[in-house]
């Protein structure tokens, strides 16, 4: 074997692990949307106290066959059996999933899979319970849209400015936070707004500063009109919470596959009980 074969064999073995990494982090993606209940990826997610992830549908229809008492004091998580405590003010079992706080983090991430795969249906026909596909998105009030909506969503006086670009470019755009949010002038639609007059309290663009406020003593940019805000204490105290909420999410993430195995040895011993009970 001379050198070239060599190199040529080595690199193939190389493109092939890559390959076979690729296709694990998918895997891993793919396990991570996916509720340990009904095995499908999460509709409506709800999270417990514990920071697992289930279906609202699924986590209502496991308390309710878990919960016999009237005056329960709680459920016990499916994965990792730790009570999730309910208060008597959360009233009857039926309604405690639907209380437990949806997981945003779990949404964002399904939404950019439907949107890496231009399967993204529009966020308002949603809400009507229609299901049509997105073809644009809005980067002020981070929604998609489809055809008609994003048509009506250009006719109200508060949003008519907004940036509206289409689906198949959120990639590129998200790329760069500092995209996010922009906003058009609204004397000036092809400008946005960067500049911000604290003497009128008002935020514009470039060319109304200079020919509006051009007098005015205090004109700052936008960024550092809003570095105060970032130093605020109650806003440290905030990336402090984030930060922890983060760690929690990471951690959750790590034992996922551990807790899927739990969850079937569970289901194995209740399954293992009733017939024991049957007989």
């Amino acid at each position: 074997m001379n050198f070239e074969q060599g190199s040529l064999k080595i690199t193939n073995k190389m493109a092939s692990l890559q390959d076979a990494q690729k296709g694990n982090a998918q895997k891993d993606y793919d396990d991570l949307l996916t509720c340990s209940i009904c095995l499908e990826t999460f509709r409506n997610p709800k999270y417990l106290p514990c920071l697992h992830t289930f279906c609202e549908l699924c986590i209502n229809t496991y308390i309710l066959s878990i919960v016999k008492e009237e005056k329960s004091v709680g459920f016990k998580c499916p994965v990792c059996r730790n009570l999730v405590p309910i208060n008597e003010s959360q009233g009857k079992p039926e309604t405690w999933a639907k209380q437990l706080p949806g997981n945003h983090f779990i949404v964002s991430m399904i939404d950019r899979k439907a949107i890496q795969k231009s399967e993204k249906l529009c966020d308002t026909c949603e809400q009507k319970n229609v299901s049509q596909l997105a073809v644009s998105f809005c980067t002020v009030c981070e929604e998609t849209y489809c055809e008609p909506c994003e048509s009506n969503h250009k006719l109200y006086k508060i949003s008519r400015n907004h940036k509206i670009m289409p689906i198949q470019k959120i990639d590129e755009f998200t790329a760069s936070s500092t995209n996010f949010g922009l906003v058009s002038c609204e004397e000036h639609p092809d400008k946005n707004i960067e500049i911000f007059c604290k003497d009128h309290s008002k935020p514009c663009c470039t060319v109304c500063a200079t020919v509006h406020h051009r007098k005015c003593e205090q004109v700052v940019t936008v960024d550092k009109a809003t570095s105060g805000v970032k130093q605020s204490t109650k806003a440290r105290e905030l990336m402090v919470k984030l930060i922890e909420t983060s760690d929690k999410l990471g951690k959750g993430i790590i034992n996922h596959k551990d807790n899927m195995k739990t969850f079937d040895e569970g289901i194995e011993v209740a399954l293992t009980d009733i017939k024991s009970q049957k007989g």
